[in-house]
């Protein structure tokens, strides 16, 4: 996204809309807001023009809700060339929020409170001394109603930053020979969030889950940011889900990363060939990665992020590198357990003459005999004890009509039978052996013509009792579980996080 002149009659994407943006260009912002090179970062936060390339940047209601403050200021700086401008906006806390401690009751994804004061140090407190000058700072009201019960008007803290070439000199640091006096009045501070200025944890999470599963983690992913509300989130997400998890509002920064195809009816799913994918990509170091996909496949990411210390569900036999583990209902594994699965055409075998390809299998009738072995064979599942029903995805071409045959053996052993001219819905079987093997089979019927059928494969389903626990429940459990280890038994202050 290119630098471009500020509309005049839309709304940024981040901030108050109630406010048009014609309003900062009447204002004392006006003169640097109205500069044809002004690059609007609300439009898109999540991407920086390159460095040194702007000669204006405008970031509109974003700072308040970044935790890495300090991060934020310094990256937005040095998209600036020399002599270019800063300019930043912050809801004020005593015309927007109205009050003078966090957190706000008037925007969830909001970090700090802000007014003329907070603001300054910040900056001081983030950009090299003698690279920037402040050249603009203080309060834009203009058309506030004081009188009314809701902000009505401007509301915000503004202030301009020019950034200079460095002088060849620094800064000579005095050293005090003696602590300077205790002062007996403290005065009041705007922001509680005064006190946490030393960094906080630095915490990765993982949902790389499809649109479904990530939607039915978003409550987890709540519950974290407010378990840990100073903390530095990094979320990584499937590319399909950038847009909704940066609009969440939960995690400081988005990463992209598809460990799964995006259709996984089309692709098969290879964790462990992107493992040194991700390794490249997600660096750094953290305090604390925790992966909220219940399937245990995407565990493997974990095992080579530098975090003091890992959290999954799963057990800590299985994955040794993991510190926090939630093991899953025992019922899930349990043979009361129901469970489905859907098996492909590729993992059935065929006799030559079918023509097989990675979603179904085609065996042309005019080429079959009448009587013979079977056409089409496989998996051989084994299966605990239970009762079972498998739906074949058949399809009988009307062009070349006959029978086909079909049955169920467990370890080689026929248990169900079925005869059709238009397809199979579904086969009911009992199995009562530990780990016999499954096996679905196509047969011509002898005396008859064969049917032209394509197979798809099937859907085997075990019937019992389901798990006691949803998903969304069992990552909500495991985010708590993070918390109470780390906030309520004190482990990160006994291993040094």
């Amino acid at each position: 996204m290119g630098a471009e002149r500020l509309p005049r009659n839309t709304a940024a994407r981040a901030g108050d809309p109630a406010v048009p943006l014609e309003a900062y260009l009447d204002g004392p912002l006006g003169p640097y807001l109205a500069m044809a090179t002004m690059f609007d970062l609300s439009r898109d936060p999540g991407t920086l023009p390159a460095p040194g390339s702007q000669q204006g940047v405008w970031a509109r209601w974003l700072l308040q809700d970044i935790g890495d403050y300090r991060g934020a200021l310094q990256s937005w700086l040095n998209c600036l060339g020399l002599g270019g401008f800063l300019v930043i906006t912050v809801p004020h806390a005593f015309l927007y929020e109205r009050q003078d401690a966090a957190p706000s009751l008037r925007r969830h994804p909001q970090r700090r409170l802000y007014t003329p004061r907070a603001l300054a140090e910040e900056i001081e407190e983030a950009l090299v001394p003698n690279t920037y000058r402040l050249r603009w700072l203080g309060d834009l009201d203009a058309g506030y109603d004081y009188r009314a019960d809701v902000p009505l008007g401007q509301h915000d803290v503004a202030a301009v930053i020019e950034r200079i070439a460095a002088p060849d000199w620094g800064l000579t640091e005095q050293i005090k020979a003696s602590p300077p006096p205790v002062d007996l009045f403290e005065p009041d501070r705007t922001r509680v969030e005064l006190t946490a200025r030393a960094p906080g944890l630095r915490i990765l999470a993982l949902k790389l889950d499809h649109l479904g599963d990530f939607i039915m983690g978003i409550p987890a992913l709540k519950r974290l940011r407010d378990n840990f509300p100073e903390a530095e989130i990094t979320l990584v997400v499937g590319s399909w889900n950038e847009s909704l998890a940066r609009s969440l509002g939960v995690a400081d920064r988005v990463e992209v990363f598809d460990a799964f195809p995006r259709n996984s009816a089309e692709e098969e799913p290879d964790v462990p060939g992107k493992v040194a994918l991700f390794d490249a990509q997600i660096t750094g170091s953290y305090d604390l990665v925790v992966d909220l996909r219940t399937d245990m496949d995407s565990r493997l990411l974990l095992r080579n992020i530098d975090a003091g210390m890992k959290a999954g569900i799963g057990l800590q036999s299985r994955f040794p590198f993991l510190d926090i583990c939630l093991p899953l209902d025992t019922q899930i594994q349990h043979f009361d357990a129901a469970w489905t699965e859907t098996i492909d055409p590729p993992r059935f075998s065929a006799q030559s003459y079918c023509r097989n390809s990675p979603y179904s299998i085609h065996c042309p009738g005019g080429e079959i005999g009448e009587e013979g072995p079977a056409i089409v064979w496989g998996p051989y599942r084994a299966l605990p004890p239970g009762d079972y029903l498998f739906e074949p995805f058949l399809e009988i071409e009307s062009g070349h009509p006959g029978l086909i045959a079909c049955d169920i053996a467990l370890d080689t052993q026929r248990i169900a039978y079925a005869v059709s001219d238009t397809g199979v819905n579904e086969l009911r079987f009992t199995s009562v052996k530990d780990h016999a093997l499954f096996e679905f089979r196509l047969f011509p019927v002898p005396g008859q013509p064969v049917a032209d059928v394509r197979f798809y494969g099937g859907r085997l389903s075990k019937r019992g009792t389901a798990s006691a626990l949803h998903q969304s429940e069992y990552l909500i459990l495991l985010v708590d579980l993070v918390a109470l280890r780390l906030n309520g038994t004190g482990i990160v202050r006994d291993i040094g996080l």
